[in-house]
């Protein structure tokens, strides 16, 4: 159905979160090459990425699957990635892990505004997937990120939430 959805919304880039992919933890090589081929642009994560065997190598190898980018440096693969919409859009994916119940990790916070200061493209469309567990932390973080990325979309809750707004 990608297919058909991308082609009746005229979708010039698609975006999945990958984190629950394999039976509910993480996302296999396998897997990841399947959900890109059906035309996905950017694959996102957040804790479950180190749960599958592979998928380190996977991510030193394929930029298109992001961990998040407060991981330590030295850990496989980017939290960021930079490429273009299907009209030709500079189109930069940032993807960041939340702290309040969740492993320890360095603050998104300031990870956020360390990427935003070297973006180099002010005409990029930024989307700054947010993996986190607390409806508050992610309304924080909207806030922080308002007017400097194109959209915040929250992930990792499992259900929906009827928090959804455009900030000024």
């Amino acid at each position: 159905r990608l297919a058909d959805l991308q082609a009746t919304h005229d979708v010039d880039f698609t975006v999945v979160n990958a984190d629950n992919a394999a039976a509910g933890r993480g996302v296999t090589p396998a897997l990841a090459d399947d959900i890109l081929a059906m035309g996905v642009d950017v694959l996102t994560s957040g804790n479950h990425i180190w749960a599958q065997r592979g998928v380190e190598q996977y991510l030193d190898a394929e930029p298109r699957l992001l961990r998040p980018a407060n991981y330590p440096p030295e850990s496989p693969g980017t939290g960021i990635f930079h490429g273009r919409a299907r009209d030709g859009q500079p189109v930069i994916v940032i993807n960041l892990q939340g702290r309040v119940f969740m492993p320890p990790i360095e603050c998104p916070f300031r990870a956020l505004d360390d990427i935003l200061d070297e973006i180099a493209d002010p005409s990029a469309t930024i989307l700054f997937v947010f993996h986190a567990a607390a409806t508050s932390e992610k309304l924080g973080m909207g806030w922080h990120a308002d007017g400097r990325v194109s959209a915040v979309v929250g992930t990792h809750t499992h259900v929906p939430t009827a928090d959804a707004r455009l900030l000024p």
